[in-house]
């Protein structure tokens, strides 16, 4: 055998061509539809137990302190139900059964602090403003429709959603997920 024909053990294997793992907008969309779903059937009768219901449809609105203690039982859901699987994975129950997850722009499961203070609080945030937050969080959606399909909480968290069954181009002799 030449010299031409061996290669290296230093020589990095010969990268295929890029492949887009993006997952599509039409799993993201069913996978949020699942997760609200979960999410209203556990809040739902939180809120009839409070009788959130009845005060609403009797005075117009909810008192601060009811509406406060809906806040903070939505944020103690949100991480009774998905905060294992997103530290572990990067994905919500909704993520999970249709397989995708979150992950950094070089593919890697994102630190949960950084995960959910960049990408989640941002959201949530987002829709508390007062008169333009539900329009904060349109936009949010709304940016989605670009060409790299990621919402503003993406970019602003540095993440991406990819499909776990398309797999991901590996341009080194390391694994760039440890996910897929």
């Amino acid at each position: 055998m030449s010299d031409e024909q061996q290669s290296s053990p230093f020589t990095p294997p010969p990268s295929g061509p890029v492949i887009d793992n993006t997952a599509s907008l039409g799993k993201r969309f069913q996978a949020m539809v699942i997760d609200v779903v979960i999410m209203m059937v556990c809040i739902f009768p939180f809120a009839q137990s409070q009788g959130l219901m009845e005060i609403a449809e009797k005075q117009g609105t909810i008192p601060p302190e009811l509406a406060l203690k809906l806040v903070l039982f939505q944020l103690m859901m949100f991480f009774v139900l998905h905060g294992f699987l997103l530290h572990q994975y990067g994905q919500t129950i909704g993520k999970r059964i249709i397989g995708i997850a979150i992950v950094t722009m070089d593919n890697q499961k994102p630190a949960f602090l950084f995960l959910i203070l960049q990408r989640y609080v941002s959201q949530w945030l987002m829709g508390m403003v007062p008169v333009i937050g539900i329009l904060l969080r349109l936009a949010d959606v709304l940016a989605i429709f670009r060409e790299d399909k990621r919402c503003i909480h993406d970019h602003l968290a540095k993440t991406k959603v990819i499909d776990l069954k398309i797999p991901v181009t590996h341009s080194q002799t390391i694994p760039t997920s440890i996910i897929v």
